[in-house]
């Protein structure tokens, strides 16, 4: 509960110190001083205003450096403490949205590349730890760490400013904002944490983050097709978890839970990002999204279609994840063979990817052949995440043996 509330508060209260120290590597440290403080307080009496109190503890570490610093260097290479900023509960939430977008814009920042500005967003927005956002970007933890050190070093030593930049620098920016919102919205519907399979708190905000840019970008096809997938997908969380809390696959989910106002708004938003730009990468998920929702079972599922659809995404983003998914589309749409070669192509690229086993897995689970199916879940069992993946692995495998003995 309270690590909960903490990383709710977190990206606010970063953003506001960025605003007041004008650093966003002080910012960092005194505000992770301020959490480690929250961990011993909080348990006996937890803040009407966590946001105020984490920034408020923060800003008195910081002052108290600055003047402890003052005997030491000239007080022109230390920021000056700005003007305390409003931490009213009003004050918060009216800045609420403008704060986040700010600090994923200054996290996207053009002099990075985009990887780097993502592993940057995703630690400072969502306050992932090191081995999440590796695990996240199919990064070894050591990379992620050293790409995250260097990202605030140079964000410091160039003074990058904390803005959202004019509107005509926008463009160059606005690939890594996307993804970040994404990648915001993935760790809420594929929770790391064993406590929740869904976080609805992130699906909320990611899609929250969506809708501000678009009505901030009128008419991006990309900005139009995020907010469409994001919404084709939440449609989806109600039928995600079984009464006993475990997770349910698509093909076994109860479709008359799915949230149908989302769907209609996401059918909506798909073709409307799809007129205005032909096939952009967002929107061809959200296309492929709206098919699998369209579908009144699993057995009505347009796979055919999801697979054109796949190849279309390909040819704007050839990465091996989407090849995977594309090939599973194949299988399930009659060619089990054909695409089979093409997963097990992609084996040394995908030797970290948590999902390749256990797609392989399920495509053999389906075709009844045990063996191979229990073979590639025994597999995937040392890279599931978290207790309940683990669960339906080890459940999957039990089947596979119990079909095996006869």
């Amino acid at each position: 509960m309270i690590n909960a509330l903490i990383q709710t508060a977190y990206p606010q209260a970063l953003a506001k110190l960025i605003h007041s120290t004008r650093d966003i590597h002080y910012a960092e440290e005194f505000l992770q001083m301020a959490v480690e403080q929250a961990l011993i307080d909080w348990p006996d009496e937890q803040p009407n205003n966590p946001v105020a109190w984490l920034v408020r503890v923060a800003q008195n570490r910081f002052i108290d450096f600055y003047r402890r610093q003052k005997k030491q260097i000239s007080l022109e290479s230390l920021a000056e403490v700005e003007v305390q900023p409003d931490l009213s509960e009003q004050a918060l939430l009216l800045s609420y949205n403008d704060d986040l977008l700010r600090l994923i814009f200054t996290c996207c920042h053009p002099s990075l590349n985009q990887q780097t500005q993502i592993i940057l967003a995703l630690k400072h927005v969502l306050g992932l730890n090191v081995s999440q956002i590796a695990n996240a970007l199919l990064l070894n933890k050591k990379t992620a760490e050293q790409r995250l050190t260097r990202a605030k070093q140079k964000i410091s030593a160039n003074n990058i400013q904390y803005q959202i930049p004019a509107k005509e620098n926008w463009p160059e920016r606005l690939d890594g904002v996307l993804k970040t919102i994404y990648l915001l919205f993935n760790e809420g519907y594929f929770a790391t944490d064993d406590m929740q399979l869904i976080r609805q708190d992130l699906c909320k905000e990611a899609i929250r983050l969506a809708r501000l840019l678009q009505s901030c970008i009128k008419g991006d096809p990309e900005v139009i097709g995020l907010l469409a997938l994001l919404l084709q997908s939440d449609a989806r969380s109600p039928a995600r978890v079984d009464n006993s809390n475990q997770m349910v696959l698509l093909a076994d989910q109860n479709r008359t839970l799915w949230k149908k106002t989302a769907i209609q708004e996401g059918n909506s938003l798909v073709e409307k990002a799809l007129r205005l730009g032909k096939g952009t990468p967002y929107a061809i998920q959200a296309a492929i999204a709206s098919v699998h929702n369209s579908a009144t079972d699993e057995a009505d599922t347009d796979w055919r279609q999801i697979y054109l659809l796949y190849t279309q995404l390909l040819q704007r983003d050839n990465n091996p994840v989407i090849q995977l998914n594309a090939a599973i589309a194949l299988a399930k749409s009659g060619e089990f063979d054909r695409a089979i070669d093409k997963i097990l192509s992609l084996e040394a690229q995908l030797a970290s990817y948590r999902h390749y086993h256990t797609s392989l897995a399920g495509l053999y689970f389906e075709q009844q052949s045990w063996v191979v199916a229990r073979q590639y879940y025994l597999l995937a069992i040392s890279k599931a995440q978290g207790k309940r993946e683990k669960t339906f692995i080890l459940q999957r495998i039990s089947e596979c043996e119990l079909h095996i003995r006869g």
